[in-house]
This record gives C-alpha cells, sequence and structure tokens, in this order.
C-alpha cells in the first residue's frame, strides 16, 4: 500500500502546484481543452472580502431551477445568457444579476444592514451555515483572536465558551493547557484532537497565529462523534487562511517589543531572614531542651553552636552561622548583602516578530504564501526560542467537474529550555529559596557560586541549591524540532450536488535534544569540580523521528429539492499510519566541560547507555469508516445523524475495533408563521438538542501486547537453561473509553442580530475508565493497564456565549462578547478499583484522592484547626508524626474521628482544584481610525497546591521565605497575624511536609490577557503612498491579574500524575507580560 500511496500523494501535489503557472500567463492544459456544458451557467459566490459563500441559494428566475454552491463557492445551474440569477444567503442582501456570459460569473454578496450575522463554519468533512447548526460548536475568527500573542493557543484564551484555555507557563517554547468541557479520565489524555485544514495533526498548535482564518470547536460529542475514537476530550478545527478571488495582497507585519516577569512573589528581605533563622533556631534547641526533660533558661540563647549540639544533637536544626548571630549579645548581625534573586534571573527580554504574505487569484486559480519570523527571548536567563514558519496552499478549478488543491506548512523551532520542578532542577525555584544574604556575584564579576550548598555541608540546615544564574547560564538544554505538514486533495463533481474527495497527506517531525549538565556547578552539598560533582556531570542526545501518513477518501452530497428540502450527505473511508524512532542516549565520565555533548570525547566510552524510555520503534495505526446526514426542511426543522467506525492497533485484538453514533436536531421557531417577534422585531429563536458518542485512545502504544525480555539463563536442577519471561503483565482485551454526551441548546438572537445568545446544557458520562490498576507483587508488576468495568466519570454543566453589537454608527462602534462555562465533575463508579490516591509536587506523602462521589483529584489531607494558645496547647489532640510535643504557635489539626490523636484516620478531602466557574469578556471599540480592543478571563472557586509551600512557607530558615512570614507567632504577647505559625525547625517538622489546608490557596483570579490600541491609515492617504492600506497598532499581553494566590501565577500545571494530579504549583517557569509595538502594510 504504502508505494501506492506515496506516488498518489506526490502526483495530487503535482497537479495541484500546475495552477500557480497561470498566473504567470501559462494555462494548464485542462483550462486550454475544457468545454462548457450546453445550457449551463457557472460562476462563483463570494462575500465583500472574496471568501467563498457556501451554501448559498442560487435561483434562476427564468425557468425556477435551484442549485446551491458548493464550499468553494462554485455553482453550475440550467440555464442560458439572458437569464436572471438570484443568489440569497442568511444575513446577506438579496442579489440578482442578468447573465452575458455562461461561465465566470461572480456574484460578490453584501451583508444585509441590522441582519443576523450569518457565517459559515467546520463541522468535520463538511461545512455549514451557522444557523443550521444542532450541535455545539463555537467558532472563532481571527479578528477575534489574541494575535499579538506568541502562540496560537494563547490568542485563544478567554475566547471559547466551554473551553478552558490555561496559561500554565510562560516559558516561550510552552504552550497552553486546553480542556473541553472537564476531564473524562483518570489515566489517559484529555486533550482535545487538533485537525489543521482537514489533517488530524495531534497537538500541533506551533502555526503562525496571522496564518489563521477561524478556529471551530466540536464540544458536544454528536459534532465530535465524526472523529470517533480521538474525540472524547473536543475537537479543534483550524482552518489557516487561503487565496482570494479578485485579490492579489502583499502584506507585511512586525511585531516587536519585550517581555517582563508579570509578577514578583514576595519575600524576605536579608534582615528579615535572618531574624526567622535565629527566632526558629533558638526556638527548636528550646523543644528539644524540654523534650529531653531539662530546664530551659533564655539565658541559654547565648549558648555557642558547639555547646548546643553537645547538649541536644541536631545540628542542622539548632546551629546558626556566625556571619548572623551574635552568640555574645544574642542578637542578630547586619547581612553584608540583600540580594533580590528574582532581580538577578528575570531580565526585560526582547521579541520580534516579521510576518510576509502574498496571496490573490482569480476565478479559476487562487494561492496563499506566508513566510514568518519569530525570535522571543524568555524572560530567565539564557532561554528563548527562534520559530520559522512557512506556508503555502493552492486552489485551482481544473475543469467544471474537478477542484484540486494543495497545503505545504514547514516549521523550525530552535529551544533554549529549563528544567522545571524541584530546586535542584529549577531556577524560577531556587530563586525563591536563596538567601538574600548572599551576593549573586564573586568580585570579579563570575557568578557566585556554592554558597548556600557550603553552608548546608556545614551542617546548619540550609537547601542547597546552586546560584541560579548560574545554572541556567551553564547548563545545556537544547532542543531543535523540524515539523512538516503536506497534503493535497482532488474534488470530483461526479453529478449536480455529488462530490468525491480524495485527500493525502503526509506530517512529520524530526528532533534533537541535547542536555549538559556541566561539572562546573555543585552537586548537593558538593563543590564544582569535585569528584561528586564530576560524577553528576553527564549529557543526554536524543532524537526523534515520526512520520505520519493520512489517506482519505469522502462522497459528499448536496441538494435541495423544491426549495424546501435540504439534504447533505457524507461517507468516507480513512486510514492513518504514524511511524516513531527515537534515540536516547546518556554519557558519564566527564573530567572537565571542554566538550559539553555526546561524542567519542569528553566522556568515557564505557559509560554510555541507551536511555530505555526513549529509545524504540513503533508503528501505529487506524482504520475508520464515516458517514453523516444532514437534512432541514424550510431551514426551520433540521436532523443529524453521524456514524464512524474506528479500529485502532493500540488496542486488543479482541477490541480493536469501537462504533460511535450520534443524533441531532434543531427546531427554528422564529421561522415558524405563528411566530410573531415575540422577542423584539428581527429576533430569532432556535432550540437544539443532541446526543452522540466518542472515543479515547490516548494512551501509550503496544499497551495490549506483552513483550518478552531477551533470553536469559536460569538453572533448573543441576542444568542452565535458556528462559524467556515477559517485562509486564499486558490486558489483551485492553479496549476503548467511551463518551456519551446529551446537549440541549437554546439560540437567541435580538435586536436584529446585533445581540446573539448561545446557550448549551449538558450530561456526559465517560465508561469502560482506562487505569493502571494494582496487580499483585508475585505477577512480577506492580500494575496493569486495564478497563474498569462498569467504571463511569460524569461532567455535567452548561456555557453561555454572549455577542454584541451595542454601538454601530457610520464613525463609531461598541461591542462586547462574553461567555461563561459551569462544569461539574464526579466519579461515579470505579469499577471495583479501589480509592486512588497519589501524590504530587514529588512530595513524600498523599496529596490528591480519587473516590467515587468525588470530582477527580481532590485534594486530601489535614483541616487546620488553628494555631495553638498558652491555654489549649496541652489540650488539643496532638499529631502522631510530631517528633516533639506541641506548643504554643505550632498548627493543630481536627481530630476528625475524635480519639485524642491526629493520624491519617484524621485525613479528608480539603479542596477542590476545579473552579466553581470560568469565564472570558473582550470589549471593542472604534472611533474612525482608531480602534481598541481588550480581552480578559478568569476563574472562580478552585484551590491551588502551592508546591512552593514547601521551602517557602515552613518557617524553618532552611531557604527564604514568603514575606507575611515575618507576621509569624511569636509570642502570646506577640501572635503575629494570626495565621502563621511560629519558626521552628523541630517541632513542626510535620506540619510542613504533611498536607493541610494551610498549604491550599485561593486559585480565584481576574486577568487581563490583551489590551490593543490601533490607528488605520485612510485608504486616500495609504493610496497616495501606492499602498492598499498601513496600520499601526500597540499591545500588552497579560497587564495584570487580580488573585490572593501568592506565587507566580495562580492557573499552574505541573501534571506529575496527568488528570490524577490537578491545581499543583512547583518550580514551574512563570507568566510574562509583554509590550509589543506593531506594523502592518499591504501593498
Amino acid at each position: 500500500m504504502q508505494p501506492k500511496f506515496t506516488k498518489l500523494f506526490w502526483l495530487l501535489c503535482a497537479v495541484a502546484i500546475t495552477p500557480t503557472f497561470a498566473e504567470a500567463g501559462l494555462k494548464p492544459i485542462s483550462n486550454q481543452t475544457e468545454v462548457v456544458k450546453q445550457n449551463q451557467i457557472s460562476g462563483r459566490v463570494v462575500d465583500q472580502d472574496g471568501n467563498p459563500v457556501a451554501g448559498a441559494s442560487i435561483s434562476n428566475l427564468t425557468n425556477q431551477k435551484v442549485v446551491q454552491s458548493d464550499e468553494y463557492g462554485n455553482f453550475s445551474i440550467e440555464g442560458k445568457e439572458g437569464d436572471q440569477i438570484r443568489v440569497t444567503y442568511v444575513g446577506f442582501e438579496s442579489l440578482v444579476q442578468t447573465i452575458s456570459k455562461t461561465s465566470g460569473n461572480l456574484f460578490e454578496m453584501k451583508s444585509a444592514e441590522n441582519a443576523l450575522e450569518e457565517i459559515t463554519i467546520s463541522i468535520g468533512y463538511q461545512k455549514i451555515r451557522k444557523s443550521d447548526l444542532t450541535g455545539a460548536i463555537a467558532s472563532v475568527k481571527a479578528d477575534e483572536l489574541n494575535l499579538t500573542s506568541p502562540k496560537l493557543s494563547q490568542a485563544l484564551v478567554g475566547k471559547v465558551a466551554g473551553v478552558q484555555v490555561s496559561q500554565t507557563s510562560g516559558a516561550p517554547y510552552d504552550g497552553t493547557k486546553i480542556r473541553v468541557r472537564g476531564v473524562g479520565s483518570v489515566n489517559a489524555g484529555s486533550d482535545p484532537l487538533y485537525v489543521i485544514d482537514g489533517y488530524p495533526a495531534g497537538n500541533n498548535l506551533n502555526i503562525n497565529p496571522n496564518d489563521i482564518e477561524s478556529i471551530d470547536v466540536l464540544k458536544d460529542a454528536a459534532s465530535a462523534a465524526i472523529y470517533g475514537s480521538r474525540a472524547a476530550g473536543g475537537v479543534v478545527l483550524i482552518t489557516t487562511k487561503r487565496g482570494k478571488q479578485g485579490k492579489n495582497n502583499i502584506d507585511y507585519e512586525v511585531l516587536a517589543g519585550f517581555g517582563q516577569l508579570s509578577k514578583k512573589v514576595d519575600l524576605l528581605n536579608s534582615e528579615e531572614f535572618i531574624d526567622l533563622l535565629i527566632d526558629g533556631r533558638n526556638n527548636t534547641y528550646k523543644d528539644l531542651v524540654l523534650g529531653r526533660g531539662q530546664t530551659w533558661t533564655d539565658n541559654m540563647r547565648f549558648d555557642s553552636n558547639e555547646l548546643r549540639v553537645s547538649k541536644v544533637g541536631n545540628a542542622g536544626a539548632i546551629t546558626i552561622p556566625e556571619e548572623y548571630y551574635d552568640f555574645a549579645t544574642g542578637t542578630p548581625k547586619k547581612a553584608k548583602y540583600d540580594t533580590d534573586w528574582q532581580d538577578e534571573l528575570y531580565r526585560n527580554a526582547p521579541f520580534q516578530r516579521h510576518n510576509v504574505s502574498v496571496s490573490g487569484g482569480n476565478e479559476n486559480n487562487r494561492y496563499f504564501v506566508s513566510g514568518s519570523y519569530q525570535n522571543q527571548e524568555g524572560i530567565m536567563l539564557a532561554t528563548g526560542q527562534k520559530v520559522f514558519n512557512f506556508r503555502t496552499n493552492v486552489d485551482s478549478k481544473v475543469t467544471s467537474w474537478l477542484n484540486i488543491g494543495a497545503n505545504v506548512s514547514f516549521t523550525y523551532n530552535d529551544n533554549n529550555e529549563v528544567t522545571t520542578g524541584r530546586y535542584d532542577r529549577s531556577p524560577s525555584m531556587a530563586a525563591l529559596i536563596y538567601l538574600p544574604t548572599l551576593p549573586a556575584y564573586n568580585e570579579d564579576g563570575t557568578y557566585a557560586k556554592y554558597l548556600m550548598a557550603e553552608l548546608g555541608a556545614n551542617n546548619y540546615g540550609i537547601q542547597n541549591p546552586e546560584n541560579p544564574m548560574a545554572y541556567v547560564s551553564e547548563v545545556k538544554n537544547n532542543r531543535k524540532g523540524k515539523r512538516g505538514l503536506y497534503n493535497a486533495f482532488a474534488d470530483f463533481k461526479l453529478m449536480e450536488g455529488l462530490n468525491f474527495k480524495l485527500n493525502g497527506g503526509l506530517s512529520t517531525y524530526d528532533e534533537k535534544y541535547d542536555y549538559y549538565r556541566p561539572t562546573s556547578i555543585s552537586s548537593g552539598n558538593y563543590a564544582p569540580y569535585s569528584d561528586q560533582a564530576k560524577t553528576a556531570a553527564y549529557a543526554d542526545a536524543l532524537t526523534k523521528s515520526s512520520i505520519d501518513k493520512l489517506l482519505e477518501a469522502t462522497l459528499n452530497y448536496n441538494k435541495t429539492f423544491g426549495e424546501k428540502h435540504h439534504i447533505m450527505g457524507l461517507l468516507g473511508y480513512s486510514a492513518q499510519q504514524t511511524d516513531l524512532d527515537y534515540v536516547g542516549v546518556r554519557a558519564r565520565g566527564f573530567q572537565n566541560d571542554a566538550i559539553d555533548e555526546i561524542t567519542n570525547k569528553g566522556a568515557d566510552p564505557s559509560n554510555f547507555q541507551l536511555l530505555a524510555d526513549n529509545t524504540f520503534k513503533r508503528r501505529t495505526t487506524m482504520m475508520s469508516y464515516f458517514g453523516r446526514v444532514n437534512y432541514s426542511y424550510e431551514s426551520k426543522y433540521f436532523l443529524s445523524a453521524t456514524y464512524r467506525r474506528d479500529a485502532s492497533s493500540r488496542f486488543g485484538p479482541n477490541s480493536k475495533w469501537a462504533d460511535f453514533p450520534s443524533f441531532s436536531a434543531g427546531w427554528t421557531i422564529s421561522n415558524e408563521e405563528f411566530y410573531d417577534n415575540w422577542l423584539g422585531a428581527g429576533s430569532t429563536l432556535k432550540m437544539r438538542a443532541s446526543w452522540g458518542q466518542s472515543g479515547n485512545n490516548n494512551i501509550g502504544d503496544y499497551r495490549a501486547i506483552t513483550v518478552y525480555s531477551n533470553p536469559g539463563g536460569v538453572i533448573i536442577g543441576n542444568k542452565v537453561a535458556t528462559a524467556y519471561w515477559p517485562d509486564a503483565m499486558r490486558d489483551p482485551n485492553l479496549s476503548w473509553e467511551t463518551t456519551s454526551q446529551s446537549n440541549v441548546g437554546l439560540d437567541i438572537g435580538l435586536l436584529r442580530g446585533r445581540l446573539n445568545v448561545m446557550t448549551n446544557f449538558y450530561l456526559s458520562q465517560s465508561s469502560n475508565l482506562l487505569f493502571n490498576q494494582p496487580t499483585t507483587a508475585v505477577s512480577g508488576t506492580t500494575t496493569i493497564l486495564t478497563n474498569l468495568p462498569n467504571s463511569k466519570v460524569e461532567n455535567k454543566g452548561f456555557d453561555v456565549q454572549l455577542d454584541a453589537a451595542i454601538i454601530r454608527k457610520e464613525n463609531f462602534d461598541f461591542g462586547f462578547s462574553g461567555n461563561i462555562n459551569v462544569n461539574r465533575n464526579k466519579v461515579l463508579d470505579l469499577g471495583g478499583a479501589s480509592t486512588i490516591m497519589t501524590n504530587g509536587a514529588e512530595r513524600s506523602y498523599l496529596t490528591h484522592i480519587t473516590q467515587e462521589g468525588s470530582p477527580i483529584g481532590m485534594f486530601y489531607g489535614f483541616k487546620v484547626a488553628g494555631i495553638a494558645t498558652e491555654e489549649n496547647y496541652k489540650t488539643v489532640a496532638p499529631s502522631s508524626a510530631s517528633t516533639t510535643p506541641l506548643q504554643p504557635g505550632d498548627l493543630y489539626f481536627e481530630d476528625v474521628d475524635g480519639n485524642g490523636v491526629v493520624n491519617d484516620e484524621d485525613k479528608r478531602i480539603i479542596g477542590n482544584p476545579h473552579p466553581d466557574f470560568t469565564y472570558g469578556f473582550a470589549l471593542d471599540a472604534r472611533y474612525k481610525s482608531f480602534d481598541i480592543r481588550t480581552s480578559f478571563n478568569g476563574s472562580q472557586g478552585n484551590k491551588v497546591l502551592d508546591g512552593y509551600d514547601y521551602y517557602l512557607y515552613n518557617m524553618e530558615g532552611s531557604g527564604n521565605q514568603y514575606a507575611d512570614v515575618a507576621q509569624r507567632y511569636r509570642s502570646a504577647q506577640n501572635p503575629g497575624n494570626g495565621k502563621v505559625y511560629r519558626a521552628a525547625r523541630g517541632g513542626t517538622q510535620s506540619n510542613s511536609t504533611r498536607l493541610s489546608t494551610f498549604y491550599l490557596q485561593d486559585g480565584s483570579y481576574l486577568r487581563m490577557t490583551n489590551i490593543i490600541l490601533g490607528y488605520t491609515l485612510p485608504s486616500a492617504v495609504a493610496q497616495k503612498w501606492t499602498l492598499a492600506g498601513v496600520r499601526v497598532y500597540a499591545s500588552v499581553d497579560n497587564p495584570f491579574t487580580l488573585t490572593k494566590y501568592k506565587g507566580y501565577n495562580p492557573e499552574p500545571d505541573y501534571d506529575q500524575r496527568g488528570n490524577l494530579t490537578p491545581g499543583v504549583d512547583y518550580g514551574l517557569y512563570p507568566l510574562v507580560r509583554t509590550y509589543n509595538l506593531g506594523l502592518k502594510v499591504t501593498f
């Protein structure tokens, strides 16, 4: 099959590119020999911008024949010269033209004043009018996106009802997290499927935002079922720009500016930190003395470090560096430095993007070519990304019965990255806990390294991160990637209203990743260039290569009967194959940093090893049959049904095939004769209902196939025999997760289309859940991926989208759009599995629980009852994990079972990481040639586990702390703000290492995501410069966020355990605020 497929693909590409020569005066042979059918009139319907209008009704007023335009706007109807042709389409003025030629007729439709804006949206393999929708589909046009954002996914933030787009990282190379109507799986991924110009392209969103024409999101299962097994998380259909008839444009756009840290975390300064350190060590010394039955006096605060250790041991908990403490007087010393490590690590980072596009076309041939270069330096030193994008497409009407086209896109990225997580690999966390008393640079200007770790090495109980600037500057972390997408299609008109389309394509990705941890940075408590630092040094080299092949054939039917009955039909076949080839190698044995990569020099060859998890070859395939039927009567009653049958190589031999049906209906009440403008003149009212099933195959490859190890020797009796054994247990009956979803919608249009409201109420249930089920160790493995029988997760809620043109005048426009989304998640049945407990943020204790009757991934731990006082500290229930008795100023927890001791039996659900609701809104205005647009989004009611608290809120003095630690409990006479417990390293150690409500923060926020102010040069002035248009603008992304959250970003996604550990912030790259100036010139 592969050779035939390749030949077909390149044949289609060659044919599709032929029309570009026509622009240079060379006509394809097919155009020279085309013969127009006798008694046929052909033409094309476009809007004022030259975009094709699909589904327009074309009537020959002379012979009463009626047809509809196809998805390219083309039509052919019986008639002759002199006939009158009328074209109608909802939202546009009716157009009547007298035919003077039988071919090449162009009908340019104008929007009807005060009419409901009517757009054509993608529904998967076909397009229909928005007014004909029966499912829940949200559509966003290019002019509604935040196109100054460096990433397409960021441009979507807050724009789509029912879709939560979270800015989880400010790294130039990271994207966003997108969830459509909640999380429906405990183990498999919940990402939506992305389809770019008809090509299912995984989660690749590395697209130039300027190339986007529109984005349509299939939210309900009835709409998404046409994509079957990959659509449980929703489907995002991305349509890129194409050439337009009658327009030949050259656009150049430049955007330049800089990014900065959007928020600084408030921390202790040097004086406050030293006070905390002394307070904590003296309190711990007192706790340990009393714990040994000895007598404590305040004069013991003057005891030297040696005397303290001789009395109670525990040097790391009670000793104080002499440069911070005058033991003779018991007073703090003034620090030599007061370093703000955030100011040192983060910078104003330049940004630039250049975009050039050329487009145009005539009746038969259209083309679009664009190229862009983007250089975004990260706000963190030594990080950044360079991206080159190229995209081109051509469309050609070869004959009256054949349309062909091709799409080619290529992206190259060069990333300088940084790791995240714990402080020893996350510079962002290291900058927060690094002591402000230490310098950033040596006197010679080099980075001052090993200063904090040296304190730890000398038993002062200090954490041991390396200077964060040295880490990001000296650790090599580079990723280069090349991604290509090539596809071509041929659309054959078999008869009036019946088309056959063949689509073939390739998607390729090649990546080279290099990582080197040098000998020049410390390793824990060991100095740079020490033997231990050399042992810790290593280099990773990973190469990844993937090629995806797609072949699709569809039969499309589109016909109107008697001007009342409209039928659209679709039959299709799809085959997709993905080949992966990964190789990962690690080298150790570096004695210096002269060669910072894997070669035959530098590292000792005996220390080379393959990285098993990154070295493999895999092939996955999917085969599908699908169909859809849409019927409408007088644009009042609508019915739709889809069916897809998928087979995937990822599942067991007995479960490869699955069926995904859907049904939906709609009723436009306002088109009924009895509707008497109930909601005002020009109002519209429509009801929708749908039900459908979709699947989830977001699991690894070969999870249903047992793989045996290499043969090995085993002793049987007195002989050595060869044996094979399985590496892991696999379930041969591994099958699909299935999501069934019901949706009811109501669409309202008021004030002649100036105010539109779209509402959806939904109930979704995911069953046959995929889960790594624990199994007995006797089997040789701890878990097995299987389907939990009778398991079920429910998501229910509603979303509302509102769009309003509040003022629409010649010189002044003002509009508003907004959405709100409410989703409730619940585990109905775990299929006999026990409650699932997981840990996030690399902590040693459990942080999340998933159990029946509750949402997935709830926070789990102790509820703080208060801060112990002089009056109650001897009577409240003590913690069983405490190493010293409870003291005034310590946290104490609720004794839920009332047994007098707080232990694991007193843990319970203490917080919800899922919001009560999310929302977004935008305001836009225009006065003459000036325009302004602002966008906002927010979340309400969710909790965040601040993983930094393990270090920044532990009151130990082992690293720097949040600023409000200065308001801690000190004594009964000085209780602080009543919220922060006392400083100590011994007695409250159990409090700071066990999850409680003290470490959960309110993650609610309101963020202005973008504001842009622009000026468009009047056409008359631009034309004097022989230009078609000039626009200048200024923008700010993420100008402010209103939140109570102490950390960098209330939208975290550390994602250590996937869906099971949501809402964790831990060592992530902070969010960025950017300021940009832009210029767009059209020639």
